[in-house]
């Protein structure tokens, strides 16, 4: 069981096997430490088009990974940022537990 083997991972690996995240999405999630980016940019950082970018950016929204925050300049955008780490970490348990919980009910 590849995913329980926790040798030579740091916390970031252990995010990304949590949530299964795909390559272009720990690419994204890379590009956006510490750094607010829009999709234009990330998509110009990570060479997809934005729409590709745009999908991977929800899907990693809905995993509660990434805050997205509205900006106003002439037009309304957003710009992506990962999670501050300690929230990382305490949404990265909460989804072990819930795992766990799941997998000892399967069990029993």
């Amino acid at each position: 069981m590849e995913f329980l083997d926790l040798e030579d991972k740091d916390e970031k690996d252990i995010v990304f096997d949590v949530f299964d995240l795909n390559s272009l999405q720990k690419s994204l999630f890379k590009e956006m430490q510490d750094a607010k980016l829009t999709v234009k940019e990330l998509a110009s950082q990570v060479d997809r088009n934005r729409s590709t970018v745009q999908r991977a950016l929800q899907d990693m929204l809905d995993k509660d990974l990434i805050m997205r925050e509205g900006k106003t300049d002439k037009t309304v955008y957003y710009v992506y940022t990962t999670l501050p780490l300690e929230e990382l970490r305490e949404v990265t348990k909460n989804t072990l537990e819930q795992w766990h919980e799941r997998v000892n009910s399967k069990l029993s």
